[in-house]
């Protein structure tokens, strides 16, 4: 956003010093919004397996990258090595998410999404250049290949243009839940997000989104989601490790960039 290349620190350090008041401005105004869409990887066994129509809400969607599930393709490898790929139903996508999925099937479908929005405090517009270059400052340097599915999804997303209500999510999650078809099922997910509120907002989320006739799907660190933790069977879960659960139950350990998901 500033010009200054990625190289090691030492190389470019007078130009962060001469850059610094443009440098701390933009850091000051702009919030961590990681939009990994690679986590769809992670996610996708458990949609997948929802029959029918389902209608699907993000809590903290940022650019709405996650929302599109189904418009992405996925090469899949399982520990001994055996692969499989899957595409959207209208043909192979631009953005490709490779997952190791260890312990579990691999899904065979995409999930029929009919309906989807999402909900973000400040939400991101996949189409302003420069809100993507923000995302992309917020992956680690070395990972290439995240920056390259963000790109791509963000190019989809840009084309697609998910809904993204700005809002608290507490606040605006009851009324955006009202408004999904009553002829799928609703899927309420998060990714990194209940990390960002205190324990008393993770318990009011936790009874909200328990009081909504919907299937709950978390991705968050093993002591984030409540009630998660106490069903965890002790070292079941890696330091670093997300836990997907579902309305509660812990149902896999997960990459927090989404290149793993292992069956507990």
């Amino acid at each position: 956003m500033i010009g200054v290349p990625e190289r090691p620190f030492s190389e470019v350090r007078d130009m962060f010093v001469a850059e610094w008041e443009a440098i701390s401005a933009i850091a000051s105004s702009h919030a961590t919004q990681t939009n990994e869409a690679a986590r769809c990887g992670t996610l996708l066994p458990t949609i997948a397996q929802i029959e029918g129509p389902v209608a699907l809400i993000e809590v903290r969607a940022s650019a709405g990258l996650r929302l599109l599930p189904d418009r992405y393709s996925y090469e899949l490898v399982d520990g001994a090595g055996s692969r499989a790929r899957l595409d959207p139903i209208d043909g192979p996508s631009e953005a490709l998410l490779r997952c190791e999925l260890l312990g579990e099937p691999f899904p065979t479908r995409m999930p029929e999404i009919i309906w989807r929005a999402g909900i973000d405090l400040h939400p991101l517009d996949p189409r302003d250049t420069d809100a993507i270059t923000w995302l992309e400052t917020l992956i680690w340097p070395e990972h290439d290949d995240r920056r390259t599915v963000l790109r791509a999804a963000a190019g989809i997303a840009a084309r697609e243009m998910p809904r993204v209500v700005p809002g608290d999510l507490l606040a605006e999650l009851p009324r955006v839940a009202a408004e999904a078809p009553d002829d799928a099922t609703l899927v309420v997910f998060h990714s990194a997000v209940l990390a960002y509120l205190d324990a008393e907002q993770r318990a009011d989320f936790r009874r909200l989104v328990t009081g909504i006739p919907a299937i709950w799907i978390a991705n968050e660190g093993s002591g984030v989601t409540p009630g998660v933790a106490e069903r965890l069977r002790p070292g079941a879960v890696r330091r670093g490790e997300f836990v997907v659960a579902v309305d509660g139950i812990p149902v896999a350990a997960a990459s927090p960039h989404g290149r793993y998901r292992r069956a507990l």
